[in-house]
């Protein structure tokens, strides 16, 4: 079994404490071994697993033993197997494990699986740990609740990226049962979120605590997967909830969360004080600048990670989003960081801009948008430098430049005069705080529940269009619906968030019959041009043979009453 460090200690500036926890190992923890309970500590540690990897910030003392830890943070591992197997882009290294999960090839050794399965389950043993010894005041319950909503996200992250998982809401010394997913989707859309969204504040306490329109937003993102979710056998759809993925969506849109709109124009001054060049901030890409807790980007953000670079580093949240993305040649974003490991794939490009004309297009990520008439085309196909032209090529090639590189995220203050003048708190760590949740997610699931149920396709064109004005993009007519515009436009809105995997099997373009019959293709399902055929279990990840092997309850849940998956999850058992 994987063995989880006995200690953790974090700073966060947003909360300003700390937390430490005793002897956290796969197997639940045992009550009686804890160190004395700090609650304000243990609440902090509870929202800081979405951020931090373990006791001494970037490196040195991580949560998970035996994993890197710069990749073991939740955001890192959650986003790497949400997109490096789909069609948005390309990882050039050849880190331990990645190359399988580029390939659709993983199995129940792979290193990512293994560090993202016992992510989610560490951080449910945490929150397990705060509700088992929190106070019973009216603050305390209030903790509590926020607590919930953090293993239920944790709950549901396991549900989409694996097929069966071990669940427990008690702390407990005993190996935890098995749920499978229609199981844990029940437990989720009946039980735990309606129950929340009594009890968590209608409006967040401070901008990096959930509120009643994270779990309605929730709702809505598991209702519009239903199909998936709700799958006997997880190749045949299971039962669509259209309707209820509308309803929490508008529950959602009805909140004070409202889409940034606001753009920013920075001037360069020579000595004289005269503008010598001006650099335009639209209001999309301020959602994802430094100073996106400050500049109205926040009012959008449903749920945001903490980043700071002087009080919270991690290689596992924005900046690995920065320096992947970018090589020094680039237009400054703030940081000096730069790793030049992750590009664009010519399919996403074309989201944006068609195949004939592309490869002619050279602009950085303040021109682009204009070029593409889409404020979200934030991307960029030329630098300074003579060496560093992207092209278009595509392929399982280990080059930075043969695609188009995507920096959306930047470590730039858009209250900065030019992003060569931007200075953070840290020449080398980004502010940047990442959105996990946007409000503008719930404009598309109302826009696609609303397609799908009724073939209302007037209300899902005006739910696109408004965020098609806040781009700048042409807006489109009720015609121009339908599912390829459709898995298109989530692309466009929320490429790089971690999520297109999601995206890609409700729409039946990643693996199994349906795929096949969409022949959906990308460089890693056999390269660009080619149409390569997936079994259907790549469209979730297997449990961690280990655990397989040690927990005695996943023979006796799952393999002993299999569906129709070999070994219960469609991995062999114990094998894979």
């Amino acid at each position: 079994m994987k063995t989880i460090n006995k200690y953790f200690l974090i700073a966060a500036a947003a909360l300003t404490l700390t937390a430490c926890v005793d002897d956290l190992n796969t197997k639940p923890l045992d009550e009686h071994s804890a160190t004395a309970f700090d609650q304000n500590q243990m609440f902090t540690k509870c929202y800081q697993t979405l951020a931090l990897t373990g006791q001494q910030g970037p490196a040195g003392d991580g949560d998970i033993d035996d994993l890197d830890e710069g990749t073991s943070a939740f955001y890192r591992l959650m986003w790497e197997l949400n997109e490096f197997p789909t069609d948005e882009g390309w990882w050039i290294w050849n880190d331990v494990g990645l190359a399988d999960i580029r390939v659709m090839n993983w199995n129940g050794q792979n290193d990512l699986v293994k560090g993202l399965y016992y992510r989610f389950n560490i951080d449910i043993k945490l929150c397990n740990h705060f509700l088992a010894n929190a106070g019973s005041d009216a603050e305390s319950e209030k903790q509590k609740a926020e607590v919930r909503f953090i293993r239920a996200l944790n709950y549901y992250y396991l549900l989409d990226l694996f097929y069966v998982a071990p669940f427990s809401i008690r702390e407990s010394t005993d190996y935890p049962h098995f749920y499978t997913r229609p199981e844990l989707y029940d437990w989720l859309v009946n039980t735990e979120l309606p129950e929340l969204l009594t009890l968590l504040p209608v409006q967040r306490v401070n901008k990096y605590r959930v509120d009643q329109t994270a779990a309605n937003l929730l709702l809505a993102r598991l209702y519009l997967n239903a199909e998936i979710y709700t799958s006997p056998n997880g190749v045949d759809k299971g039962t669509a909830q259209w309707d209820k993925a509308l309803e929490y969506a508008n529950k959602a849109l009805a909140s004070d969360y409202k889409l940034y709109e606001q753009p920013t124009t920075a001037y360069l001054k020579d000595a004289d004080g005269k503008d010598i060049d001006t650099v335009v901030y639209t209001a999309y890409q301020k959602l994802f600048m430094a100073d996106n807790d400050i500049n109205g980007a926040e009012n959008e953000a449903v749920l945001m990670i903490y980043q700071d670079g002087k009080y919270c580093q991690s290689y596992g949240v924005v900046q690995f989003l920065i320096a992947a993305t970018r090589d020094a040649n680039m237009v400054p974003w703030g940081v000096s960081t730069q790793w030049k490991c992750f590009r664009t794939s010519p399919e996403m490009v074309y989201k944006f801009f068609e195949k004939s004309k592309a490869a002619n297009i050279k602009a950085d990520e303040y021109e682009m948008p204009a070029l593409a008439q889409d404020d979200r085309a934030i991307l960029c196909s030329y630098t300074d430098s003579t060496t560093s032209n992207w092209k278009l090529k595509g392929g399982q090639t280990a080059d930075f430049y043969d695609c188009w590189a995507c920096p959306k995220f930047s470590a730039v203050y858009s209250t900065a005069e030019h992003p060569s003048k931007s200075v953070g708190s840290s020449s080398e760590w980004a502010d940047t705080d990442v959105p996990l949740m946007r409000i503008a997610e719930a404009y598309l699931i109302k826009a696609e529940a609303a397609f799908r149920s009724t073939e209302d396709k007037a209300t899902a064109a005006a739910a696109i269009n408004i965020l098609r004005t806040r781009a700048n993009a042409k807006l489109i007519t009720a015609e121009d619906i339908n599912e390829d515009f459709l898995i298109d436009e989530w692309c466009r809105e929320f490429w790089g968030e971690g999520r297109r995997r999601s995206d890609l099997i409700r729409f039946d373009r990643f693996a199994g019959p349906a795929a096949d019959a969409n022949k959906y293709a990308w460089e890693g399902r056999g390269g660009k041009d080619t149409y390569t055929s997936v079994d259907a279990k790549w469209n979730w990840y297997p449990v961690p043979s280990a655990d397989k092997m040690a927990n005695p309850n996943f023979k006796k849940d799952i393999v002993d009453k299999p569906g129709a998956m070999d070994g219960g999850d469609g991995y062999g058992y114990g094998s894979n």
